[in-house]
């Protein structure tokens, strides 16, 4: 089917998911777009939280002054106006044909943070819960197909069941911080027994309050390390 879809898309071309133009790529995106799309030198990056930092390898202020309960973070890129066009495309517009493009940049960081032999590897990945009645109203969980692509992609086993939604709180957009803790009180339960290290998987991380909240019931479920997969993450105010 994917050799498939692919021999249609040479033959046929498709607009690019950005700027309409014809593309023949697996990644949807056209030779222009593609071009610093997955960047060749990154910005240095909190290693806790993915937030942008001065020098690599230094702690943000807030991780410094209030370490959250997971232990790293891994993003391919921030959450910018292309970003956020195809992330609100898969998420609500149900395209999940845009996933390839928006998997390139992270799968690029990934491979680069954990570079063979992978030390330090995650033994499952569990993707962000959402409550039954969101995923109803929307049809999937958008984490679950991240985490899916991801798990073929590094041969690694998707936990989809293991950690669930059980309170339905209020979108999690426009809250700050405090509010967003707050929302996410007892959101979280752990169903199954856990290996030692996981990735948490989700599209986007604003303030990292839902990671934070997930990481901790981990942790009290027995995991004793958490990583953090994201897509994108969203830039701290300056």
């Amino acid at each position: 089917m994917k050799f498939l879809a692919n021999l249609t898309r040479m033959l046929i071309p498709a607009p690019c998911f950005l700027c309409g133009a014809n593309t023949t790529g697996e990644s949807g995106l056209c030779a222009s777009c593609l071009l610093g799309w997955v960047p060749v030198a990154r910005a240095p990056r909190c290693p806790q939280c993915a937030t942008g930092v001065a020098m690599v390898g230094l702690l943000c202020a807030e991780c410094a002054q209030a370490p959250p309960a997971f232990d790293c973070t891994h993003t391919g890129q921030d959450f910018n106006a292309a970003t956020r066009h195809l992330v609100h495309q898969l998420k609500f517009a149900r395209q999940p044909w845009v996933l390839p493009a928006l998997l390139l940049p992270l799968v690029d960081q990934i491979e680069r943070a954990y570079p063979a032999p992978r030390v330090d590897w995650p033994q499952a990945l569990i993707p962000m819960p959402i409550h039954p009645q969101r995923r109803q109203a929307r049809g999937f969980n958008q984490a679950r197909l991240i985490a899916d692509q991801l798990g073929r992609r590094f041969d690694l086993p998707v936990l989809g069941q293991a950690a669930v939604r059980v309170k339905a709180s209020a979108p999690q957009s426009g809250l700050d911080a405090a509010a967003r803790r707050k929302n996410l009180r007892d959101a979280f339960a752990v169903r199954q027994s856990l290996p030692a290290h996981v990735a948490i998987i989700d599209d986007v991380m604003t303030t990292g309050s839902s990671a934070a909240v997930l990481a901790r019931v981990l942790k009290q479920a027995g995991v004793r390390r958490v990583t953090v997969w994201v897509l994108a993450r969203t830039p701290r105010p300056d």
